[in-house]
C-alpha cells in the first residue's frame, strides 16, 4: 500500500454520512371565504300565535277533580317514617280497604326503644309510653296511648 493511499484510508470515515434531506418551509397561503352574489333562498318563517285557553275554576261547566292524597303503604312508612317527637299527620294505605287513610298521632319525647310494623297495625315503643296504630275490618283506624 502506497503512503497515499494509507493516508486515504486513515481519514475517511468508517459509515457512510447520514443523508438529512433539506428543510423547505411553505409559505402560509391565506383562503378568501367565497362569495356568493346572492343568499340561499330560505322560505320566509310566519308565526302564527295559538291562543291560551283560560280555565274559570268559578265556571260551572268547569269539572272538579277530587285531589287525592299521596299514600304509602305500611312497609313505604316503616321503610321512610322518621319518628321524631310531637305531632304527626300522615296518609297510610289502609291495609283492609286499600284506600288512603289520613292517621294523627302523637309521639312523646325519649328514647326510641322499637318500631314493630305488622300485617295490620304500628307500634313505637318510647321510654316512657307507647303509641298503637290499629287498622281495623271495618275501614277505621285506632290510635291509643299508654304509658
Amino acid at each position: 500500500m502506497t503512503p497515499l493511499l494509507l493516508s486515504l484510508a486513515l481519514t475517511s470515515p468508517a459509515q457512510q454520512p447520514v443523508y438529512t434531506p433539506p428543510i423547505t418551509i411553505a409559505p402560509r397561503v391565506v383562503v378568501q371565504p367565497s362569495i356568493q352574489p346572492y343568499p340561499a333562498y330560505r322560505p320566509p318563517v310566519v308565526y302564527v300565535p295559538v291562543p291560551v285557553p283560560v280555565l274559570n275554576p268559578n265556571y260551572p261547566g268547569y269539572p272538579t277533580q277530587p285531589v287525592v292524597p299521596q299514600a304509602a303503604t305500611l312497609s313505604e312508612f316503616s321503610r321512610f317514617f322518621t319518628p321524631t317527637p310531637g305531632a304527626h299527620d300522615v296518609w297510610i294505605v289502609h291495609p283492609v280497604t286499600r284506600q288512603p287513610v289520613r292517621v294523627s298521632f302523637v309521639l312523646p319525647a325519649g328514647k326510641l326503644r322499637s318500631v314493630d310494623v305488622d300485617r295490620r297495625s304500628i307500634q313505637f315503643e318510647f321510654r316512657n309510653g307507647i303509641v298503637d296504630i290499629e287498622f281495623r275490618n271495618n275501614g277505621t283506624v285506632d290510635v291509643s296511648y299508654r304509658n
